[in-house]
């Protein structure tokens, strides 16, 4: 397949990318600078690069429109992300052709906190500020597919861990300014958890099955959740022990506002979700190690390199 992939210097798009070139699929990926670290490890291996800008939709989705399906990961993470998000869905689901897959990037986060039975995709939404505006942009992207017959599909990824990177690397990078490991809310909150590589799995699995025209998939909400609910606290205790900070610190959410905004609502939520429709729709089964397991192994924590 031709895959266009968006957010392919990220993180998670890093690890996408890897899994589809290892599969034999040729790919495009949107960068802002050709010349950065992380394109140049992209075209290292493999990938051929668009320069183009996110906020700029003319600038990708006619290469978008060329593809047999395109993966989705790229967000602007500021006060633009939604206007972004939905302008740059929309041109290239314009341009794809009848029959392309189209895989968007969503989140746990949409359930708000989900404690109790575990959250599935047919769970009531209650999004977290920092993502409220995500659900309608979900429903946009399903509709507009429908319309023009492309196979669309939603992932909404739990917390992702691996290599030191994301959310956790971040977590660990506040350590080298405090000397503790701070975590949002009353420390018994818990998180939904995936291995980045497992997640890619996902991603492979939904955009080819969606270009097969595998009806079970197009127009569908999978939830890529390895762990339904880890504890923080324990994730906590495994970055201090694996970096050496003095303690665990409970950071209050009204003052976690106040450096990190609504991000600090979201590292307060209390969820437990499930990944079982994934499982079985998408026959994908994680075999990535889990988040305290990973999070006790890592020497050197890496800082997301955005998309």
């Amino acid at each position: 397949m031709e895959l266009f992939i968006t957010g392919g210097t990220g993180y998670i798009g890093q690890a996408v990318a890897r899994k589809a070139i290892s599969l034999g699929h040729q790919v495009s990926a949107l960068v802002r600078e050709e010349r950065s670290p992380a394109a140049s490890a992209l075209a290292r291996l493999g990938v051929k690069l668009h320069g183009g800008d996110l906020r700029e939709p003319q600038s990708f989705a006619a290469a978008a429109g060329a593809a047999d399906g395109v993966v989705h990961m790229a967000s602007t993470n500021d006060a633009s992300s939604a206007a972004a998000d939905e302008a740059a869905t929309e041109a290239m689901l314009s341009h794809l052709r009848p029959g392309a897959a189209f895989v968007y990037t969503s989140g746990t986060w949409v359930y708000g906190n989900a404690q109790g039975e575990p959250a599935t995709e047919a769970t009531a939404l209650n999004p977290t500020p920092l993502v409220a505006w995500r659900p309608a942009v979900e429903q946009h992207v399903l509709a507009l597919a429908a319309r023009r017959s492309i196979a669309a599909v939603i992932l909404r990824p739990a917390m992702v861990h691996g290599y030191g990177g994301g959310v956790f690397g971040m977590l660990a990078g506040m350590v080298r300014q405090t000397g503790r490991v701070r975590v949002v809310g009353d420390g018994r909150n818990r998180w939904p958890a995936v291995h980045v590589d497992d997640l890619a799995t996902a991603y492979l699995g939904a955009v080819e099955r969606a270009a097969s025209g595998d009806d079970r998939v197009a127009g569908q909400i999978f939830n890529v959740v390895a762990e339904d609910a880890v504890a923080v606290a324990d994730m906590g205790e495994a970055i201090r022990a694996s970096v050496g900070a003095e303690r665990v610190e409970v950071w209050p959410l009204d003052e976690a506002r106040q450096s990190l905004g609504p991000f600090a609502d979201a590292l307060a939520l209390d969820q437990t979700v499930s990944g079982q429709h994934a499982r079985r729709v998408l026959a994908w089964e994680p075999h990535g190690p889990g988040l305290i397991a990973d999070l006790s192994g890592q020497k050197h924590f890496q800082q997301d390199t955005g998309a």
